[in-house]
């Protein structure tokens, strides 16, 4: 008798459990739909914005439309177990290649179009067309094997758009906190979360792993609009330009016996010892080579082969000694935001970085250290 009633028990805590797991499906798949939704609108509605900002919004979009496309499975239990199902997931697979249009625009702007969008879709397209007139798995399978393909060969490309993306920022910029993409570190492990928890759904038919997969997509998307929102673009040139993004960039050729003349230097020099146009925080190369009286491409040329270094870190060393400067003669009352404003630095967290580069320990303890000598 009191085994019967521990069954009974134990029975009726495993329905409530299941009925539960049910009703979160039901509840974080309608979150999902709605936020998917309202991010679409949010990003799109604004017919001014960046070209980076439509083409995320197009991609929440369509995955908003994956929502849609889920519906289908409260239409009926069978269809979790039947041609359908597979139909659905073949569908799943399109969001792969949407999922790096957002990525090929953000590190080569303006390559990112409709017609790419298409050519890069259509075998998926074709495999599905296939799967929907034949019923046969082989499309299923070839599908699956061309995602796979298809996700290596980006990473491969993405790999060395990230690094040319930073050198020409590097190269064009001296300040880099709000144009640099270190952020997809992060972004790039809530997507193997994402994708991990879709690929064990597939093969657990259960309700807590299919919620656990939209809290997983909204908090990667959620993270991909927060830091796509702090993002500035940047105005690309031929280096970055549209029809360059799988090809190696070669620089503008010089003649081998070029020299940046003496009165160049000596305006460089002037505009940056005397001017101090490094306490601009947005100073740019095209801007400085402006004031000085040549063009991009020869200082480019100047700070690369004759001193070895790169516009950012250039820049970056005179406001240094700037900060130097001002730790030696300022009152020890100036707060590191105001030490790092009165050097050209306009973000906290890249003066940290360039402090404990320079001095090999943070602001707060270089100053602890002062007040014991």
């Amino acid at each position: 008798m009191l085994l019967v009633g521990i069954y009974e028990k134990l029975s009726l805590f495993i329905m409530n459990a299941m009925l539960l797991a049910e009703r979160l499906f039901y509840f974080t798949h309608g979150m999902s739909f709605l936020f998917f939704l309202f991010a679409s609108i949010y990003l799109l509605k604004d017919k001014d914005a960046s070209r980076l900002r439509k083409v995320l919004g197009y991609v929440v979009l369509f995955w908003f439309f994956l929502e849609v496309k889920d519906l289908f499975l409260y239409l009926s239990e069978a269809v979790r177990h039947t041609y359908f199902s597979n139909l659905l997931v073949m569908v799943d697979m399109l969001a792969v290649p949407v999922c790096t249009f957002y990525l090929f625009e953000l590190l080569s702007p303006g390559w990112m179009n409709w017609k790419r969008a298409v050519v890069i879709e259509l075998f998926l397209l074709v495999c599905i067309a296939g799967y929907v007139l034949t019923a046969s798995e082989l499309w299923m399978e070839v599908l699956n094997f061309y995602v796979i393909f298809y996700s290596i060969i980006v990473i491969w490309i993405l790999r060395g758009a990230v690094n040319r993306y930073n050198r020409y920022i590097q190269t064009n910029y001296s300040n880099t906190e709000r144009i640099n993409v270190r952020w997809l570190r992060q972004v790039t492990f809530f997507m193997f979360l994402c994708l991990s928890v879709w690929m064990y759904s597939l093969i657990a038919n259960s309700w807590f792993i299919d919620s656990l997969y939209y809290l997983s997509s909204m908090l990667l998307w959620g993270c991909i609009l927060y830091y796509n929102k702090q993002q500035e673009v940047i105005v690309a040139d031929e280096f970055l330009q549209a029809d360059s993004f799988f090809n190696k960039a070669v620089p503008e050729s010089l003649p081998d016996n070029f020299v940046l003349s003496e009165g160049v230097v000596q305006s460089l020099q002037k505009a940056l010892l005397q001017d101090e146009l490094f306490l601009n925080p947005k100073l740019t190369l095209t801007e400085l080579a402006t004031e000085i009286g040549t063009n991009r491409t020869y200082l480019s040329f100047y700070l690369n082969s004759y001193l070895h270094t790169t516009f950012y870190d250039y820049i970056n060393r005179y406001r240094m000694d700037k900060v130097h400067q001002l730790l030696a003669t300022a009152n020890e009352s100036l707060s590191m935001n105001e030490i790092a404003e009165s050097s050209g630095f306009n973000s906290l967290s890249t003066f940290r970085r360039a402090f404990v580069k320079e001095f090999g320990m943070s602001f707060a303890d270089y100053r602890k250290q002062k007040a014991r000598f």
